[in-house]
């Protein structure tokens, strides 16, 4: 496996931590009421997210280079 960018791989895993809390948030006693495409969304993101951060900031903030 390559080196991968631990940064992105956090974010990422926040972004779908955070995204899940919103997307199954409803009323007491009631089901989310959310179209299926929008589950879509957190595989996506982190896909966008960790490739956003292994290709173009190429910024890693645990491995930093001396």
């Amino acid at each position: 496996m390559k080196n991968r960018n631990i940064t992105g791989i956090v974010v990422a895993i926040i972004y779908c931590i955070i995204l899940y809390v919103f997307l199954t948030d409803s009323a007491p006693g009631e089901a989310p009421n959310n179209p299926l495409w929008v589950y879509i969304l957190i595989p996506l993101g982190a896909v966008v997210i960790t490739s956003l951060f292994d290709y173009v900031i190429k910024f890693d903030f645990f491995r930093k280079k001396k």
